[in-house]
């Protein structure tokens, strides 16, 4: 394989079946590499899955070509100004070890020469992902504990300095959405057990005093969220929002936000 012959565009519906062919078989291999069987993440074997994220307009959805045949898939996410994530990227096992991911890397980055920052999450398990990408410069700065297993949180940093996506908690405003700030649990309160004004049900919700070198705020969890986080140690919400109540400012973290354990 020449590196020449590695493309990237942006997919099209009519690529779904292919590219759904090519995300189940690389998911599929992850059994040869810590999983614990076949299968992978939600849609990867969902033809449907991946026309609606082809459709997504808050997705940049490409597919990998290798001598203008589909061979894998690459899924560009936001977090905010500057800060991109990846959401998700496979090349088919036969094609893996040719130098194929690294220069897929290097083809997205020239999209997106204004990013100051990259993320990816893995599987702590995965023997195959977790040293590929550390050897294209990602570091691994903490872990997520929201799904079914423990997994890596990585970003490469493209520029010095902080981040223009992320806050400090002394500049957080009211209605501010999307927010992305780091912290430590200074202290939890609750849980507490509460009835939803919607439907009724019992939920648990616990608040959060979470803490940097400008300030402090509250930050609000519920249910399977709360388990994630423990005193005294460093968190990172990405995309969370602020409302006021009773004239606090109180983070929340939205329906596709993450909660990462620092190192």
């Amino acid at each position: 394989m020449s590196k020449d012959s590695v493309t990237i565009q942006r997919a099209e519906v009519e690529d779904a079946e292919v590219l759904t062919e090519t995300c189940k078989k690389a998911f599929d291999s992850d059994s040869e590499f810590g999983a614990p069987g076949p299968g992978g993440p939600p849609g990867v074997d969902s033809i449907e899955w991946n026309i609606d994220k082809i459709k997504n307009r808050h997705l940049h959805y490409y597919k990998i070509l290798e001598d203008n045949e589909i061979v894998g898939g690459f899924i560009v996410g936001d977090r905010g100004l500057n800060y991109q994530v990846c959401e998700r990227i496979w090349i088919d096992p036969d094609q893996m070890r040719k130098g194929m991911g690294t220069k897929t890397f290097e083809l997205v980055w020239e999209k997106y020469p204004s990013a100051d920052l990259w993320v990816l999450g893995t599987p702590e398990w995965n023997t195959r992902t977790n040293p590929f990408y550390q050897s294209i410069g990602f570091v691994q700065i903490g872990k997520t504990r929201d799904y079914s297993w423990d997994g890596i949180y990585y970003e490469k940093r493209i520029t010095d300095g902080f981040p223009e996506a992320m806050s400090r908690i002394e500049d957080i405003q009211d209605r501010q959405p999307r927010v992305i700030v780091e912290g430590k649990v200074e202290n939890i309160a609750g849980p507490r057990t509460v009835s939803s004004r919607k439907t009724g049900e019992e939920l648990k919700v616990a608040d959060i005093t979470l803490s940097d070198e400008t300030g402090s705020i509250k930050l609000v969890l519920w249910n399977k969220q709360i388990p994630q986080v423990k005193v005294d140690t460093n968190i990172r919400i990405e995309e969370g929002y602020v409302k006021a109540y009773r004239d606090e400012l109180q983070l929340n973290v939205g329906q596709w936000g993450m909660i990462i354990t620092l190192l």
